[in-house]
């Protein structure tokens, strides 16, 4: 990890003594907060998102059969 110098205010600094904060913790997280997401965080978020559509697609795949079986093909456009 890099070490960098932060100035705060004297209140701020009684605060985070008060508070018993961590002020590594608070800054990583506040950084973590405004940082766009990492590749390995997007990739794994887009397999659990695909892992969900499957299992609702799966789920409500006779909701359209049904539907058909009722109401019949959906209509065709003008041809």
């Amino acid at each position: 990890m890099d070490r960098k110098n932060v100035t705060i205010r004297e209140d701020q600094s009684e605060w985070v003594d008060d508070e018993d904060i961590n002020l590594s913790q608070l800054v990583q997280e506040a950084i973590d907060d405004r940082m766009p997401p990492s590749e390995e965080e997007l990739a794994k978020a887009y397999r659990e998102n695909a892992d969900h559509a499957a299992e609702t697609n799966k789920e409500w795949e006779h909701a359209s059969t049904e539907a058909n079986e009722h109401l019949g093909e959906p209509p065709r456009g003008n041809e």
